[in-house]
C-alpha cells in the first residue's frame, strides 16, 4: 500500500507572488520545449519511405531533441533571460522531465 500526505500551503503574499511568477515562466519554458520537439518532429518526418520535395527539411537536419538536448541549455535560457535566474535549476530540470515523460507516453 502505497501512503501520501497532503498539506495546505499559506504563503504570505510575497511568497504567493513568487509561486505565481514561477509558475509562469515555467509554463513558458514547457511550452517552449514542446514547440522544439514538434520543430524537429516535423522537421525529420516522412509519411512513407521516400520524402517528397513537400516534407523534405530545408536546411540542417537538427539533431534529435530530448531531455539532455534541452537540460544542456538551461544555463543559456538563464544568460538571455534574466528573470529565470529566481529560479532553482532544479525546477526547472524538473520541468524538462514531466516534458519528456509525457513527450516518450506520447
Amino acid at each position: 500500500m502505497l501512503l501520501t500526505y497532503q498539506y495546505k500551503l499559506n504563503p504570505t503574499d510575497s511568497q504567493a507572488l513568487t509561486l505565481e511568477t514561477w509558475g509562469e515562466l515555467l509554463r513558458r519554458h514547457w511550452n517552449y520545449a514542446l514547440g522544439q520537439r514538434f520543430d524537429g518532429l516535423n522537421r525529420t518526418r516522412c509519411r512513407i519511405d521516400r520524402c517528397s520535395i513537400v516534407s523534405e527539411p530545408v536546411g540542417e537536419v537538427p539533431d534529435k531533441v530530448d531531455y539532455y538536448t534541452q537540460a544542456s541549455e538551461l544555463r543559456a535560457t538563464k544568460e538571455q533571460f534574466p528573470e529565470y535566474k529566481d529560479i532553482y535549476a532544479d525546477c526547472q530540470q524538473q520541468n524538462l522531465m514531466r516534458l519528456d515523460k509525457a513527450w516518450k507516453r506520447w
